[in-house]
């Protein structure tokens, strides 16, 4: 209900739009209502109340964050008191192996006996790793993440999500606060606080002023299935200093360079192939990029490729960029490829200029090691199934590498 002046100035200078909905809306639709009497009422107490809240909100987030952590300090140093006598011997072991790039398996975890585990997530300020899978109670049926601690490596709570399949989940880059965010094939995005257990609901990015649509769409061309987005943040020092966002379509890598106009520049990027996973490792900004094995390629290719960028302007003060990459190694698989797993690529543990490329190798249900300064292959890590997703760990000094099949 607003006056109806009001009214018509809006639906005038709105293009149509209802001012409390923005559905279409015209003159024709405004109801006029009459009342005996009309107050206005004074909201400052209700608002200044609401933004108490928001603030009593954002302290105890800050409150829960720093008790996690405080907990995991505490846990860190009972665990190494209390079991140092007994694992010097292994720790020296692990240690050595650290120092030549070579993992040991440390431990096997069920996450779920009837399988159907798809992806995973580390979050190094809970010293939680968290992974997909469905619901183990038929009262409450659905699809969302078991916990795991990177302290004892047990299970803990499962957390429900999605209603269907999750497909995708990931812990901020940057800002370690404990919130996961999760795609399902629900069709919905959404945002949950692993600290307190609750589901923040679905994240869309619109204009306010206009929610009929979204903004916009950068992968119109080619083939529409996404496969991988990878955010690459801008680096004024870096060899390549441009930001923006891969996209890893089937057909085709692209990257979208982010213009100081909010818009965006597309550049095509010289990989050929089918593509079945992309990863970017922000460190050395070298991209990792997998692909089925195809008539003219007929083994998995895994291509790591320095991002590269030169500038076609001759005025120094303009910035004319073209994005491409350079590939420096292809690491060839088995020609069997029957799960759309995912690879990685990470600093090694003992030389972080150096990087390890880690693959699943469906013939023989292993993980393949590269050592990309060299190109070899330096281990096979055997798993007893497909991996399907990747993930490396960092905890007290230590670097894990956790490696996801449909049950482990």
């Amino acid at each position: 209900m607003f006056g109806q002046s009001c009214i018509e100035k809006w639906l005038k200078g709105q293009g149509g739009k209802c001012p409390q909905c923005n559905a279409k809306a015209k003159r024709q639709d405004i109801r006029v209502l009459y009342a005996k009497s009309l107050k206005a009422v004074d909201t400052t107490e209700r608002d200044q109340a609401l933004k108490e809240l928001e603030r009593e909100r954002e302290v105890r987030k800050r409150i829960e964050m720093e008790a996690a952590q405080n907990r995991l300090q505490c846990q860190s140093k009972a665990t190494t008191s209390g079991a140092f006598s007994e694992s010097q011997v292994s720790m020296s072991q692990q240690n050595r192996s650290q120092l030549a790039g070579q993992f040991m398996l440390d431990k096997t975890i069920k996450i779920w006996e009837a399988g159907n585990c798809r992806v995973m997530s580390y979050s190094g300020s809970l010293a939680t790793l968290v992974v997909s899978q469905p619901s183990s109670s038929p009262l409450f049926p659905g699809f969302g993440v078991k916990k795991i601690s990177a302290m004892d490596f047990k299970t803990a709570q499962y957390l429900t999500i999605h209603s269907k399949p999750i497909r995708d989940v990931c812990f901020h880059p940057f800002t370690d606060d404990g919130v996961l965010l999760s795609c399902g094939l629900d069709k919905t995005i959404k945002m949950t606080s692993i600290i307190s257990n609750a589901v923040n609901g679905r994240v869309l990015e619109f204009d306010i002023r206009n929610t009929g649509t979204h903004v916009q769409q950068l992968n119109t061309e080619g083939n529409r299935s996404v496969v991988s987005l990878q955010y690459v943040p801008k680096d004024q020092q870096g060899a390549f200093r441009p930001g923006g966002l891969l996209v890893g379509q089937q057909d085709r890598v692209s990257f979208y360079e982010k213009k100081q106009d909010e818009q965006f520049r597309l550049h095509m990027l010289p990989l050929e192939g089918i593509l079945t996973s992309l990863c970017f490792e922000p460190t050395t900004r070298h991209i990792l990029a997998s692909f089925r094995p195809t008539a003219k390629h007929p083994t998995i290719r895994h291509q790591m490729c320095e991002l590269v960028s030169r500038s076609f302007s001759t005025d120094p003060t303009v910035i004319d960029n073209i994005c491409s990459c350079n590939i420096i190694h292809t690491f060839h698989s088995s020609r069997s490829h029957t799960m759309l797993s995912k690879t990685k690529i990470f600093p090694h543990p003992a030389d972080e200029n150096r990087l390890l490329a880690c693959a699943g190798e469906e013939s023989s249900n292993a993980v393949h090691v590269w050592d990309t300064s060299t190109g070899q292959l330096k281990q096979q890590l055997h798993t007893g199934g497909i991996v399907v997703d990747l993930c490396s760990i960092n905890v007290n000094q230590q670097t894990y590498l956790a490696a996801l099949t449909s049950k482990l």
